[in-house]
C-alpha cells in the first residue's frame, strides 16, 4: 500500500465514522424530542464536530433525516435476506417468513414508529423517507428478494419475477405504513399474491397451512 492509498483509506475510515457517530446522535435526539426538534447544529455539537462538517457529509437536514431511516432500514434487510434462504424453492413459505419478520420488526422499531406516528408527520416528517423519498427502499428490497428468486429459479420468466418481486416489495413497504391487520396476516396475503403472480413455480398460499 501507498502513503497515498494509506491516506485515503484513513480518510475514508474517518468519514465512516463521523458519519455513524452523526446518525447516532440524530437517531437519540429524534427518540428523545421527535425529528422536528433536531438540527444540525446541535447534532453536529453532540458529536465533538462542526455544523459546515455535518452539512459537508450529508448536505441537507432532509438528507441526515433520510440516511437515518435508511440506515434503519438497513439494519433488518439481513433479517430478511436469512429467512428467504430459509426457505429453499418454497417461494410461499419465503415470502411468508420474510414478510412476518419485516412487519414485525417495523412495528416494533421505535425510529420508524416515530417517522409514522402522527404526532410526527406533516411538513416536517421523517415520513418522506418511506413513501415519497422510498425509491432507494424499494430498489434495495427488489434486489434481494430478486436475487433470492432467481437463484431458486434460474428458468423462470423474468417478466414474472421482476412484476411478482415489484408486487411483494410494495406490499410490504405499504402494510408497514399503514398497518391494518396482524403482520401474520398481511404476510400471508403477501404470499398468497407472490404464488399468483409466479404460479408456474409455487401453489397458492393458505395460511391455514403454515399454522
Amino acid at each position: 500500500m501507498t502513503v497515498a492509498e494509506l491516506r485515503a483509506e484513513t480518510r475514508a475510515t474517518a468519514r465512516a465514522r463521523l458519519r455513524d457517530l452523526a446518525l447516532e446522535a440524530a437517531r437519540t435526539a429524534t427518540l428523545e424530542h421527535g425529528w422536528s426538534a433536531v438540527r444540525m447544529g446541535s447534532v453536529a455539537a453532540a458529536i465533538g464536530a462542526s455544523r459546515q462538517t455535518l452539512h459537508t457529509e450529508f448536505g441537507t437536514r432532509d438528507n441526515l433525516g433520510h440516511a437515518l431511516v435508511m440506515r434503519e432500514v438497513t439494519m433488518f434487510l439481513d433479517g430478511v435476506a436469512q429467512r428467504l434462504a430459509a426457505h429453499p424453492g418454497d417461494l410461499a413459505g419465503a415470502v411468508f417468513d420474510a414478510a412476518t419478520f419485516a412487519l414485525q420488526v417495523a412495528a416494533a422499531n421505535p425510529l420508524l414508529q416515530t417517522a409514522l406516528s402522527a404526532a410526527d408527520t406533516g411538513g416536517d416528517s421523517l415520513l418522506p423517507s418511506l413513501t415519497t423519498r422510498s425509491e432507494p427502499l424499494l430498489r434495495r428490497g427488489d434486489e434481494l428478494v430478486g436475487n433470492w428468486v432467481r437463484s431458486q429459479w434460474p428458468d423462470g420468466n423474468p417478466d414474472d419475477i421482476r412484476i411478482m418481486v415489484d408486487t411483494v416489495v410494495r406490499l410490504v413497504v405499504s402494510h408497514a405504513i399503514a398497518p391494518t391487520v396482524a403482520p401474520e396476516t398481511a404476510a400471508g396475503d403477501i404470499a398468497h399474491v407472490a404464488c399468483r403472480c409466479f404460479d408456474s413455480q409455487a401453489q397458492p398460499f393458505l395460511i391455514s397451512e403454515r399454522e
